[in-house]
């Protein structure tokens, strides 16, 4: 049983309670702070996204998030690999809706221009939170195309709607920590995913690890199939 997953309950309990006291809802020990420097969590699936990565001389990472020095060089530590920031944030985190997924589309083909079969391995963060079905989609047929056959991912989901008014940026603290830091934002995470919903938007690709966690964020490690004799 994946941490956090005995203590769920009561904490929805105890949140639901607070809305009655007096002073109503207060901020959950915990939460990022918007003028801080956010507040460090465990993370799962980090370790061994790392650990499959680090098999394949000079790997090919993308990251759907924005450009992190810190991150850049814990990367380039670890996998020695070559790393394209691709910051889809700054496209997606906006405060109007963007239609049927073709805005998205359309931003994907300029942006992530990695050829097919091209990448070992993706850091999607919680892009995934700040669409709707459709652009989710659009998305996912991109990412699955440019990862290699046993190319791996990683995604953050949330498991409760967020009422902090900010975006939320990840800095690696090491292989078994994120600091989840906010960042200005006009359309932050509003989505809150089913299990199932999110393997069928992801499929084909396959879920090697999941992980509740107590923070109310679920994260997912998913792989690329392999035809026989086909893996490099």
């Amino acid at each position: 049983m994946s941490d956090g997953e005995n203590s769920r309950s009561l904490a929805g309990v105890w949140n639901r309670a607070r809305r009655f006291l007096p002073g109503g809802l207060r901020p959950e020990r915990g939460t990022p702070d918007p003028h801080g420097d956010g507040t460090v969590h465990p993370c799962r699936t980090l370790r061994p996204f790392l650990q499959t990565l680090s098999a394949i001389p000079s790997p090919v990472v993308v990251d759907l998030g924005p450009v992190i020095g810190g991150n850049v060089s814990f990367l380039g530590a670890q996998l020695g690999c070559k790393l394209y920031p691709e910051d889809l944030y700054a496209d997606l985190d906006k405060p109007f809706p963007r239609g049927d997924g073709e805005a998205v589309a359309g931003m994907l083909t300029a942006k992530l221009q990695q050829a097919a079969g091209g990448v070992d391995g993706i850091l999607a963060w919680d892009v995934f939170d700040y669409l709707n079905r459709s652009e989710a989609e659009v998305l996912a047929r991109r990412l699955t195309a440019m990862l290699r056959p046993g190319g791996i991912m990683m995604a953050l989901l949330t498991t409760e709607p967020r009422d902090e008014t900010a975006s939320r940026r990840y800095v690696i603290v090491d292989a078994g920590h994120l600091r989840h830091r906010p960042a200005p934002g006009a359309r932050w995470a509003r989505r809150v995913w089913p299990l199932r919903d999110i393997e069928v938007v992801l499929a084909p690709l396959e879920v090697v690890e999941a992980h509740l966690l107590a923070h109310h964020q679920r994260e997912m490690l998913l792989r690329r199939p392999v035809a026989h004799g086909k893996e490099r």
